[in-house]
């Protein structure tokens, strides 16, 4: 394995956030550079709310970034910077990736639902016919429902302390799924009939955030995804484990894009996918 090092022929991969202490991509992207031995690195970058678009501009101008991943709050706002999207993201109405072609023109994708389904099912998490409860319709939540119902979820429940967010996403995934109906609840903790609930708010990111909604003792037969990677074990992930219930951070998720996010920068080698 070759040593990591940092030249002025260095391609720069950003991962843009606020917060940004949480990610855990730098750690796996610039583990898998080091052991393909490409000279490259992905480094944090905490960009404000208030100022996003304009530090995203400045970022976007320099000429080696390669590319960026885009992680909470930014993914919504990311899509207008972007001169072309994937079918995907235009969907789901978010990125969180972007690179820059050889003409300069900078392309998004979204990768959130895929790989959180893909991680999932590597954890043995059951979701085809489930009936889902999801917290949070940003960005994050539009791409992990759209993919649920792509993988066989037979019905989505959503809520959003933006009423309207939430109305939208279910109104897009009805055009598409109308067999499947998304609903909109206003009681974020009601889950009677419900076998998987995912929590895509940054609710419990926070020291004294406590739970994303004021839950009772969980069935043990419930299945509970918190997409937060940090800290390692929210409140709602050891209020899902002390009932008993099959349930994980979002760690499965990072893992199960890091194939995709390396495919779609160009840096996949074939023979040697990075895991850990």
């Amino acid at each position: 394995m070759s040593a990591l090092t940092i030249d002025g022929s260095t391609r720069l991969y950003g991962i843009v956030g606020d917060p940004i202490s949480q990610v855990k991509t730098p750690q796996l992207m610039n583990a898998y550079f080091q052991q393909q031995g490409i000279n490259a690195v992905c480094v944090p970058l905490q960009v404000a709310t208030a100022t996003f678009e304009a530090s995203l501009r400045g970022i976007m101008a320099l000429g080696n970034i390669a590319g960026l991943v885009i992680t909470v709050p930014h993914k919504i706002r990311a899509c207008a910077l972007a001169d072309a999207l994937s079918a995907q993201a235009r969907q789901v109405g978010a990125v969180n990736v972007l690179r820059r072609d050889a003409q300069g023109a900078w392309f998004g994708d979204m990768f959130d639902g895929a790989g959180l389904v893909a991680g999932l099912r590597d954890n043995g998490f059951t979701l085809k016919g489930q009936h889902v409860k999801q917290l949070g319709a940003g960005g994050s939540g539009a791409a992990v429902a759209f993919a649920l119902l792509a993988a066989g979820a037979a019905s989505l429940t959503l809520y959003d302390p933006n009423g309207e967010a939430a109305q939208a996403l279910a109104a897009r995934i009805n055009a598409q799924y109308p067999q499947r109906p998304a609903r909109v609840s206003t009681v974020p903790a009601e889950l009677q009939g419900i076998n998987l609930l995912i929590n895509c708010s940054p609710i419990g990111m926070k020291p004294d955030d406590g739970l994303p909604a004021p839950f009772a003792d969980f069935d043990p037969a419930l299945q509970v995804v918190d997409i937060i990677m940090q800290p390692p074990e929210t409140p709602l992930i050891a209020h899902a484990r002390r009932a008993g219930c099959r349930a994980t951070n979002g760690r499965p998720m990072i893992e199960g894009q890091l194939t995709a996010f390396l495919r779609f920068f160009d840096l996949y080698a074939e023979a040697s996918p990075c895991r850990h």
